[in-house]
C-alpha cells in the first residue's frame, strides 16, 4: 500500500492560522485538481473563504486517538492525493502522535509544519486573547506571574521539536514574527502550490487583529465589571471590535524590564532547542541575544489617528454593551410569564396597540415560536390595516 503523503500544520496559536486556513478554503478546489486535498466541511469552508474565524479542517475526536484518525485518512486516499490538515488543537496533540509512530508509519508519509513566535510577542498576544476570549481583568504582570514566567507554547514547541528529531520526522520551523506577511505563501509553497495562493482575496486581509491599547484597557475594566454576570460579554465586544475596524493597530503590551530578563532566563533551555532548527538569521531573541528595547517617537500625524481610531473604539463598545444589555434584560423573563403575557394579548381585553406590544416581548424571549410568530404576524397587520 503507497503511503499518503500528509501535511500536518499545527500552529501554534496566534501565528496566523486563521488567515492560513481561510487561504487554503478558498484554493481548496483548486488544490484538489492538482492532487492536493484540503478536506473540509462546505459551511465551514465558506466562512473561512469569507475571511471569517474559523478554527480548520481538523477536529478533535475523543473516541480516536490522532493515530487512529490519520491512519482512517491514509486508508480512505484512493486517489493517492497528498493531504493537509490544519488546527491549532494539533499543536497540543503530536506529542503522542510522534510518539506512536510504529502504529502509522506504514500508511502515513507525514510533514509536520510548526510556526514559532518571539516570547514577547507571544504572551502579550496570549494575554489578549485571554482577555478577548475568557474574560481575564488581571493586569499584564500578574498574568505572566501566574505562569511562574512560563511560556507554554515554547515550552511544548521545543518538545515537539525534540521528539521529531529523535524520531526522524519531517518537519518545517517558521519563524512568524518574521513571516507576519507571507507565511501562507510560504505554506503553499512548501506543499507545492505556490501558483494556487488566492494572493488578490488574503494579501490584505486581517482576519483576527489583536486590541489596541485604549480597547484593551477598556475591555479589562469591563471584564472585572460584568463578566461574573454576564459571562459572553468579553467575546461580543471584542469581536464586534474586530469586526467594524479589522485594520486598527494593535499594541503589544509592555511588559517591564524586570520581568522581561526573568521571562528569558526561566524559557531559556526551550528557546535554544528552538534556535537550534532554525536558520541563523531568523532566530529568536534569547537572553544571549536581548537587547535594550528602543522608544518609539510618535509623530503628529499618528496621534491624531490613533485619537480618531480610539473615539471610533469608545463608540462601538458604548453602542454594543448598549445592545447586549438590552437584549439581556428582555431575555430575562420564565416561560409562565411568556405564556401568561400571550394570554393576555388574546384575551381581548387589550388594544391592538398594545396587543402587539405584548406579542413583541413575548417574541423577544420565545424566538423560536412559530405559532406565536403567526400570533404577532396576524396582530400588526390588523393594526395597519385598522382593524379593533
Amino acid at each position: 500500500m503507497k503511503k499518503t503523503k500528509l501535511f500536518l500544520h499545527i500552529g501554534h496559536g496566534k501565528t496566523g492560522t486563521s488567515a492560513i486556513q481561510s487561504s487554503l478554503a478558498i484554493a481548496s478546489d483548486d488544490l484538489n485538481k492538482q492532487g492536493i486535498s484540503y478536506p473540509i466541511d462546505p459551511s465551514l469552508r465558506d466562512r473561512a473563504s469569507r475571511l471569517e474565524i474559523t478554527s480548520g479542517n481538523w477536529q478533535p475526536n475523543p473516541e480516536a486517538s490522532l493515530s487512529d484518525q490519520l491512519i482512517a485518512i491514509g486508508e480512505s486516499n484512493h486517489d493517492q492525493s497528498k493531504t493537509i490538515l490544519s488546527s491549532e488543537s494539533l499543536f497540543w496533540l503530536v506529542p503522542e502522535l510522534i510518539q506512536n509512530k510504529s502504529n502509522w508509519e506504514k500508511y502515513i508519509d507525514l510533514h509536520i509544519i510548526l510556526a514559532v513566535r518571539e516570547i514577547e510577542e507571544m504572551l502579550s498576544s496570549e494575554y489578549q486573547q485571554r482577555v478577548k476570549r475568557h474574560g481575564d481583568s488581571m493586569p499584564l504582570e500578574q498574568f505572566i506571574r501566574a505562569r511562574h514566567f512560563i511560556s507554554s507554547h515554547h515550552e511544548k514547541a521545543a518538545e515537539i521539536i525534540s521528539l521529531m528529531s529523535q524520531a526522524n520526522i519531517s518537519n518545517t520551523i517558521i519563524n512568524y514574527s518574521q513571516h507576519k506577511r507571507d507565511i501562507s505563501k510560504l505554506i503553499f509553497k512548501l506543499i507545492g502550490a505556490e501558483k494556487l495562493y488566492p494572493e488578490d482575496q488574503v494579501s490584505e486581509a486581517i482576519i483576527n487583529r489583536s486590541l489596541s491599547g485604549k480597547e484593551l484597557e477598556i475591555l479589562i475594566i469591563i471584564n472585572a465589571l460584568y463578566y461574573n454576570k454576564y459571562p459572553w460579554i468579553s467575546t461580543r465586544i471584542s469581536d464586534a471590535l474586530i469586526k467594524s475596524q479589522p485594520k486598527i493597530e494593535a499594541k503589544q503590551c509592555k511588559i517591564n524590564k524586570q520581568q522581561l530578563e526573568k521571562i528569558y532566563e526561566k524559557n531559556d533551555s526551550f528557546l535554544k532547542i528552538i534556535n537550534a532548527s532554525l536558520d541563523p538569521n531568523e532566530q529568536l531573541t534569547s537572553i544571549a541575544t536581548l537587547k535594550e528595547p528602543k522608544s518609539q517617537l510618535i509623530n503628529p500625524e499618528q496621534a491624531h489617528r490613533i485619537r480618531q481610531e480610539e473615539a471610533i473604539s469608545l463608540q462601538l463598545i458604548g453602542d454594543e454593551l448598549l445592545q447586549a444589555f438590552t437584549h439581556e434584560s428582555k431575555r430575562k423573563l420564565s416561560n409562565e410569564t411568556v405564556d401568561a403575557i400571550i394570554a393576555l394579548s388574546q384575551s381581548g381585553k387589550v388594544s391592538k396597540v398594545t396587543e402587539v406590544e405584548l406579542l413583541d416581548v413575548a417574541k423577544e424571549n420565545r424566538p423560536q415560536g412559530q405559532k406565536l410568530a403567526k400570533l404577532l404576524e396576524r396582530a400588526k397587520a390588523q393594526l395597519a390595516s385598522g382593524k379593533p
